[in-house]
């Protein structure tokens, strides 16, 4: 089983709610009940459908028709509610055509109408796609009405093969502040809103939040059930766990720097530029690493003009203080780079907070080093070391291994025991 994504970027985060699920405490949870479907979805939401067999909150979606709806299905609400934090939800999603799961934060809509006070969407699946998930963030107003929002999504691979995630439990986690919301499918951090993303409304509108749990079933997100469709169906939720920061969040040492947690994966980084349906281009690959354990495998993702595809960790630094970022490359001859224009680069980037976004004032400085090009040898593990003084403001020192795609050129970089140390040589 994967650790829990905190627990995997050693932060102190500390719990203030969490359920086992052991029964089903109605002074938790809200069993909905209503007929009154939304987004064009069609179930009804009966608190008959919410249930806990083994320790595990199942919600129960049928084709049964109930009061003029063709289905029915489960919803729960939390009834604390909080601001800021971190939430993580353990999972095991329905697997058909027609499913909805979604794991998400609302505020209290009587109190604040939708969208004035967002929605964080740390989980939606369509039962059609079992390997893929999205996450989204929806802002707004309500007089006059207004609704934006922003949203990615994610697919990983475990020993070559793409993750199915109606086949078995995996974490899903979104941490909140007023600067960002950060969305973790099993401790990879792959989508970020950052509040100047969403014309500061993070910071200055954003409410108290329920944590809402439930399958719909069809409506404008997906196909609806047809005769392909396997009844009934459940979403089976293992444990949530709601935590807040404590007053410094400490991330003292790079995690798995050589891509084998969880059986080889990218938990612990953060991606960018990854090319999801047709040829992914940032993977923990099986077999390729120093040891012939896995390691990070880079390519470009073809869509013309020049692309940035990669990964990114940051650790706590001072400012002053010595950093050293090291890894090693190695290119196959039979997907050599040699004679194109890609390049690879190590960077360390410093930022005035932790968490800061690349393009923005958060950045204070930066030093990079080329690791792969052109003229790079193939079939030869080389290592790069790249080595810099934090500037004043630093508080996060962060490697970030970017793959440049300037045309349309073929070739991959395989990267394994990536390092990231300050005031210390690695290994010591």
């Amino acid at each position: 089983m994967p650790t829990t994504a905190a627990d995997a970027s050693d932060r102190n985060w500390e719990l203030v709610w969490s359920d086992d699920f052991d029964k089903l405490d109605e002074t938790k949870w809200t069993l909905v009940d209503t007929n009154v479907p939304t987004n064009n979805s069609q179930q009804d939401y009966l608190p008959s459908q919410a249930s806990v067999q083994d320790g595990r909150l199942v919600l129960l979606s049928e084709n049964i028709s109930s009061r003029d709806l063709p289905y029915r299905s489960g919803q729960v609400i939390s009834k604390p509610e909080w601001k800021h934090g971190r939430w993580e939800v353990r999972a095991k999603l329905p697997a058909t055509r027609g499913m909805w799961p979604a794991i998400w934060l609302l505020p209290d809509v009587e109190k604040y109408p939708w969208p004035s006070g967002g929605e964080i969407d740390i989980m939606e699946n369509r039962g059609n796609e079992p390997t893929l998930t999205s996450s989204a963030f929806h802002y707004g107003s309500q007089t006059p009405y207004k609704h934006d929002f922003v949203f990615d999504e994610h697919q990983a691979r475990r020993n070559g093969e793409l993750v199915d995630y109606t086949a078995g439990f995996h974490i899903y986690a979104a941490e909140w502040d007023e600067r960002s919301v950060r969305y973790y499918v099993d401790g990879v951090n792959y989508f970020t809103v950052y509040d100047h993303d969403v014309n500061g409304f993070l910071s200055q509108r954003v409410t108290p939040m329920q944590l809402v749990l439930n399958t719909a079933i069809g409506g404008g997100f997906l196909p609806d059930p047809d005769d392909s469709t396997v009844w009934p169906q459940r979403f089976e939720i293992d444990w949530v766990r709601v935590y807040r920061a404590t007053e410094h969040q400490a991330r003292p040492a790079l995690q798995n720097g050589g891509f084998d947690a969880d059986g080889g994966s990218l938990a612990g980084w953060s991606t960018f530029g990854v090319d999801l349906r047709d040829n992914p281009n940032v993977v923990a690959a099986p077999g390729l690493g120093v040891d012939g354990s896995s390691a990070l495998k880079m390519f470009g993702v073809f869509q013309g003009g020049t692309t940035y595809s990669g990964v990114a960790q940051g650790i706590d630094v001072a400012v002053g203080a010595p950093v050293r970022a090291s890894l090693k490359t190695y290119i196959d001859a039979a997907d050599s780079i040699t004679g194109t224009a890609n390049v690879v680069e190590m960077k360390i980037e410093f930022y005035r907070v932790f968490g800061g976004k690349f393009d923005s004032s958060d950045l204070v400085g930066v030093q990079k080093l080329v690791v792969a090009d052109k003229d790079a040898e193939n079939n030869k593990w080389r290592r790069h070391v790249l080595e810099a003084i934090a500037p004043a403001e630093a508080v996060e020192a962060r490697v970030a291994i970017v793959f440049e795609q300037p045309a349309l050129d073929a070739g991959a970089v395989i990267i394994d025991e990536v390092e990231l140390t300050t005031g210390r040589e690695p290994g010591e």
